[in-house]
């Protein structure tokens, strides 16, 4: 992968290391039903709408512009909706909680950049016990531009004191992969079992994860 091994590791959330799909979906038909809307969106139909954010989500739900008036009561409605069922149905994907302990155990800082609203990142992180894994977590609300722009990993950064060309960037979407090389990281992942394809022009820019815990790759002393 890639031959220095990285000292810190910056995660996205949904898609990445917890499968949100369903309370994605459960909570969007929910905002929508609130509203008056007589649509109800599938799995699959909620898919390829993820990644971006709520207000993005609604946005393209709708197929109105992100300042427009329904996009606007629909992610109010989709953010105070996600509040109260924040983690109903979402659970950790296959591998991501023992390769957090591995890399914990190896003293490795970790942090999480999403552009989930904070109070549903944070009754996320505790429901699903990745909290005590991370030194930060961060999402828009809490002053920082949205990814792809590096703002939230340059924080991160700072704060686990690790530079970021030694640090990998994790994620599932053209956001994730775009943020992490604005920022400059030295390795940046995509999961495959995340909600987007991976865009064309990253392909071979980017390292694979068919599987979470093959990101335990990066470091060069992991036995494998």
């Amino acid at each position: 992968m890639n031959q220095t091994s990285p000292s810190a590791f910056i995660f996205d959330l949904d898609g990445t290391l917890v499968d949100a799909l369903p309370d994605i979906r459960a909570n969007i038909n929910r905002a929508l039903k609130s509203l008056g809307y007589e649509r109800t969106l599938s799995l699959e139909e909620t898919r390829p709408h993820v990644g971006g954010g709520a207000q993005k989500l609604a946005a393209s739900v709708l197929g109105k512009p992100l300042d427009d008036p329904d996009t606007m009561a629909l992610y109010h409605a989709f953010a105070d909706i996600y509040a109260e069922h924040p983690a109903d149905f979402s659970r950790p994907f296959p591998g991501v909680m023992e390769t957090l302990d591995a890399l914990k155990a190896r003293g490795i800082p970790m942090a999480c950049v999403t552009a989930k609203p904070a109070k549903a990142r944070v009754q996320v992180l505790d429901a699903l016990g990745l909290t005590p894994y991370l030194t930060l977590a961060l999402s828009p609300e809490d002053g920082f531009a949205k990814k792809p722009a590096p703002d939230m990993l340059l924080e991160c950064c700072r704060v686990m004191d690790v530079s970021p060309d030694r640090t990998a960037m994790v994620g599932d979407t053209r956001f994730d992969i775009e943020a992490g090389f604005n920022a400059g990281c030295s390795v940046v992942c995509y999961c495959e079992h995340g909600y987007q394809p991976l865009p064309a022009e990253f392909e071979g820019r980017v390292v694979r994860l068919k599987r979470f815990d093959e990101l335990l790759r990066c470091l060069d002393d992991e036995e494998t």
